[in-house]
C-alpha cells in the first residue's frame, strides 16, 4: 500500500513545563506575536529541528529587575521545572512554509522579520529549512505527541530524555483534579487573571504541582 510504512516527519512547537497545564485545559497551541513589530500576524511557531530554539529562549528577571535572556536548554528546564515540546506532522494542513508569513507582513513590517531571521541564523539556526507556522490554532487532535523533559533529563549538551506525556492518563486527571482544588483554595474563578492563573508570573518557582509532576508521570 502505497506510504505504509514512511516515517513521519515532526514540527516541533518547544515551551516550557510551566505551559503544560494551560495547554491541557485550552487543548490548543494559539497563534501570538512574540517580540516582533505588532504588524507581523500572529502564527504558532514550529521547527523540525530536534532542539529548543534559541530564538525562543525565555528571558527572567535578575536581582536588579533587570531582563536577561536564559543560555541554554538547561538553564530553561532548571528555571522553568522542565521542557515542553508538542509535535505535529510537517504535512499537516494548518502547517505553512515560513514564506507564507513573510509574504503576509504588512508594509514596514519587513525590516523586524528581517532582523529576526538574521539573529537566529547568527545562533546557528536554519529558518529557512526548519521552521514552519500556522495562522491558525492547533488542536489537540493535530497533536501527535505532548512531550517533557524533566531538568534532570537536561544537562549542558541538551535535552536526554523526553517523555511522552498521555492526556488520558489517570495523572492528567490528577494534575486537573490538583489544580482546580488550588484555585478553589484561593478564591479564584476560573477564566479571571491572577496568580494562580497565571504560570509565567506564578508557576516557575511557587506552584506546588509543578514539583509533583515526574512523580506522576512515572506512576
Amino acid at each position: 500500500m502505497k506510504g505504509f510504512g514512511r516515517k513521519i516527519e515532526i514540527a516541533w512547537h518547544y515551551t516550557t513545563a510551566t505551559r503544560l497545564l494551560p495547554l491541557i485545559k485550552t487543548r490548543a497551541l494559539k497563534p501570538l506575536c512574540i517580540g516582533l513589530d505588532p504588524r507581523t500576524q500572529p502564527v504558532v511557531w514550529f521547527t523540525k529541528a530536534e532542539f529548543y530554539e534559541p530564538m525562543a529562549y525565555p528571558s527572567w528577571a535578575d536581582a536588579n529587575g533587570i531582563r536577561r535572556t536564559m543560555a541554554s536548554e538547561q538553564e530553561i528546564a532548571d528555571r522553568s521545572n522542565g521542557l515542553l515540546r508538542v509535535g505535529v506532522a510537517a504535512d499537516d494542513a494548518c502547517i505553512k512554509p515560513l514564506r507564507q508569513w513573510r509574504e503576509r507582513r504588512e508594509p514596514g513590517a519587513q525590516h523586524a522579520m528581517d532582523a529576526m531571521l538574521n539573529a537566529a541564523r547568527g545562533q546557528g539556526s536554519d529558518p529557512d529549512q526548519d521552521w514552519l507556522v500556522s495562522f491558525k490554532p492547533v488542536s489537540q487532535k493535530r497533536w501527535l505527541h505532548l512531550q517533557i523533559a524533566f531538568p534532570e533529563d537536561v544537562d549542558e549538551q541538551g535535552v536526554k530524555t523526553w517523555s511522552e506525556w498521555d492526556l488520558r492518563a489517570p495523572y492528567t486527571k490528577e494534575l486537573l483534579k490538583l489544580d482546580a482544588e488550588q484555585r478553589a483554595s484561593v478564591g479564584c474563578d476560573e477564566g479571571e487573571s491572577c496568580l494562580c492563573c497565571e504560570p509565567n508570573q506564578a508557576w516557575t518557582n511557587s506552584n506546588p504541582l509543578m514539583q509533583n509532576l515526574e512523580d506522576m508521570i512515572n506512576r
